[in-house]
């Protein structure tokens, strides 16, 4: 079978980030770097892609999931970081 982009449907279940521990691997007790989560933009207007990296600022996403401004996937997904 041959398969082009427009044949392609993700469904991605979100849940409310409810603690930096969303953002963590905990066997290695550091960032869980390359785990994809999703920022509401100002307005409500949709949804941004991010990604854990070294540059995340933990200051930043307490902020944003006390104003319930980031999502996690259900079941995780990391993105390649090199």
């Amino acid at each position: 079978m041959h398969l082009t982009i427009s044949d392609m449907e993700i469904l991605l279940k979100l849940k409310p980030a409810s603690s930096l521990e969303d953002f963590m691997d905990k066997e290695k007790k550091s960032r869980k770097m390359g785990l994809v989560y999703f920022q509401v933009l100002e307005g409500g207007s949709g949804l941004i892609t991010r990604v854990v990296s070294e540059q995340t600022d933990k200051i930043w996403l307490q902020r944003m999931i006390k104003k319930g401004k980031l999502f996690i996937q259900e079941t995780s997904n990391i993105a390649e970081t090199s």
